[in-house]
């Protein structure tokens, strides 16, 4: 793929510790949930990883959705 662009290269593929660096994976029954904190208790879900199509049917997983863990 070629890319022409006037952009810096840096706004086009970000660095791996810039994009992730906030983000944790969970261990769940059906897989693994990749979230983001956002206070001490609180994470927003980023992706569901999972092999299980049903897991992706149930709304508890759902990208954007806050999540509180202790």
């Amino acid at each position: 793929m070629i890319l022409y662009t006037t952009m810096p290269e840096e706004f086009i593929f970000p660095h791996q510790d810039e994009v992730f660096s906030k983000q944790i994976t969970i261990e769940i029954k059906e897989g693994q949930l990749i979230v983001e904190q956002v206070s001490n208790h609180e994470f927003r879900i980023v992706r569901l990883l999972s092999t299980d199509p049903m897991a992706f049917l149930n709304e508890n997983y759902s990208p954007g959705k806050m999540i509180a863990l202790y």
